[in-house]
């Protein structure tokens, strides 16, 4: 255990939880400002919306009109948007009724071919989509826009998807809180005062508010999971390499970097993960069997509720600890066999899960956004003075990785070994037909000027990019606070299917996805 790392945690948690709590008591519970969601057409999912433009019970200009006009409701108060093409949406909706309206069009093979035909989408800002905002969300790179779409973008494009605005994420992607110095800070639309996530949070915030179908974002250690979980919605982190990383800024030829960082989709309903999934995956050159039904009484399950108690690490809240149980109890009525992890997972578990990350060649590169060389302790002094051009989070964030955390080589080697050792006991156990349950995060969501301090505790979440294994965040209900709580559903690597067949199950028996603000659905 690396002591010098896990001490300076246990010291920032000292201070850090009594000031939160400080905070909580002077800034109350705003009163929700989200317009309520007044149209059912908001309470479908793309599967059934993109069936019902097929079958022309109604069109793609009405859907996407509406989703411009919810974003437009919700932005004022998220700041969720950095760049729209809503125009251009319109064209391209009234396009796709046009086809439909010649008859021209083959129903069968439209479904097939064209499955998100005349559905809107929106895509996070580190993922290109020509001409849109395409900056990292760094001064340096202020004003600068996509010039070709990337890989999914063109996927989803040829799967007939029309694509609405861009949205907000840290700087360069590199911390969980969704802020920067180019457009600001994306609120959580269920609490203000609390983060949207990162680095996927402005995906994450639309979708909760009811205002996205779809969304996509990117997770190196959690960035679409974390945001999911924060924003009441279904994210899901595909199995290593089986996406397209090409068009998302940053991007690095290090293999580590490569092997961590994975593109997938946010969504409200468990159903559009799996849709979004064969379109994305269809040139990956895997067999994942997306298209077979899995049977849940064939299914093996694990569950752990929570790490040890370990130095520097906060325990799980008693609220998300109850998910995990109710999710592995839900599986017990058919009859599965539920047990908790047979797995012993180290004291040293987050170091194992840090080891990859670590392991980059040049992570301070990633401060470098305008080819000049930047010293991250250097523009920590001027961000202090408010003179620096990047975040003093940024720059905590690349400090931290220039000294790799305080791990020698040794220390790397050593924890690496240790976790090809559990990530094959981990393979061997799920297997083809077994899925593990397990908490996303330690609590509901955290308060924007904490998160650098929560590092450590996104330990749930990196440890499977490190694996490589897919993971999915699954919606299971609000806590008392009105904060979205949930669970992650992990399967071993090519078995993303299991993953998403558990989500859609888990969805019918705890109803997935609540609204933040009161639902006033009128029949139109």
């Amino acid at each position: 255990m690396m002591f010098k790392l896990r001490l300076l945690f246990a010291v920032m948690n000292v201070i850090y939880l009594p000031l939160e709590w400080i905070v909580l008591l002077i800034y109350k519970k705003p009163r929700c400002s989200l317009t309520p969601i007044t149209k059912s057409l908001f309470t479908l999912s793309a599967t059934t919306i993109a069936k019902k433009i097929r079958e022309k019970e109604i069109t793609s200009y009405e859907v996407v009109n509406e989703y411009i006009e919810r974003i437009k409701e919700v932005n004022s108060s998220l700041n969720a948007v950095v760049d729209n093409r809503f125009e251009n949406a319109i064209i391209e909706a009234k396009k796709c009724d046009e086809q439909l309206r010649s008859g021209k069009l083959d129903l069968e093979k439209l479904k097939k071919e064209k499955p998100l035909y005349g559905v809107p989408c929106t895509m996070k800002e580190s993922i290109g989509v020509k001409g849109c905002s395409h900056t990292g969300c760094t001064l340096s790179r202020k004003g600068v826009k996509a010039t070709d779409d990337a890989v999914v973008v063109k996927l989803l494009r040829d799967a007939g998807a029309i694509l609405l605005c861009i949205t907000n994420t840290p700087e360069m992607c590199i911390c969980f809180e969704t802020t920067n110095l180019v457009y600001g800070h994306t609120k959580n639309p269920y609490d203000a005062r609390y983060s949207a996530g990162g680095s996927s949070g402005g995906e994450g915030a639309l979708l909760g508010a009811g205002a996205s179908l779809i969304g996509f974002g990117s997770d190196l250690g959690g960035s679409i999971r974390v945001p999911a979980l924060y924003n009441g919605v279904f994210g899901h982190k595909p199995t290593s390499g089986i996406v397209s990383n090409t068009g998302h800024y940053p991007l690095s030829d290090d293999k580590c970097f490569q092997s961590l960082l994975c593109l997938g989709p946010l969504a409200r309903y468990a159903e559009d993960l799996s849709l979004v999934m064969r379109v994305i995956t269809s040139q990956c050159g895997c067999n994942l069997r997306l298209d077979v039904p899995v049977d849940v009484n064939e299914l093996k399950v694990y569950y752990l509720q929570s790490l040890d108690r370990s130095l520097g690490v906060l325990p799980v809240t008693a609220e998300i600890k109850n998910c995990v149980q109710q999710a592995a109890n839900h599986f017990m009525k058919y009859g599965v066999s539920v047990e908790k992890l047979p797995i012993k997972l180290p004291a040293e578990i987050c170091e194992i899960a840090l080891t990859k990350i670590i392991s980059m060649e040049n992570p301070v590169s990633l401060l470098n956004a305008d080819n000049t060389k930047k010293d991250p302790l250097y523009e920590l002094g001027k961000g202090l003075l408010g003179l620096s051009e990047n975040m003093k989070e940024t720059c905590i964030m690349m400090l931290a990785f220039k000294h790799n955390l305080f791990f020698s080589k040794s220390d790397i080697s050593k924890y690496a070994k240790q976790g090809e050792s559990i990530r094959q006991k981990l393979v061997n156990l799920l297997g083809e037909n077994g899925v593990f349950i397990y908490p996303t995060f330690h609590r509901s969501a955290v308060l924007p000027k904490f998160s650098i301090c929560e590092i450590m505790n996104h330990v749930y979440t990196y440890l499977f990019n490190t694996f490589g294994f897919p993971a999915t965040h699954v919606p299971m209900g609000l806590n008392r606070d009105g904060l979205p709580i949930g669970v992650q559903v992990i399967a071993a690597p090519y078995q993303d299917r299991l993953c998403l067949a558990v989500a859609k199950e888990l969805e019918t028996a705890f109803g997935g996805w609540i609204p933040p603000s009161p639902l006033a659905i009128k029949n139109n």
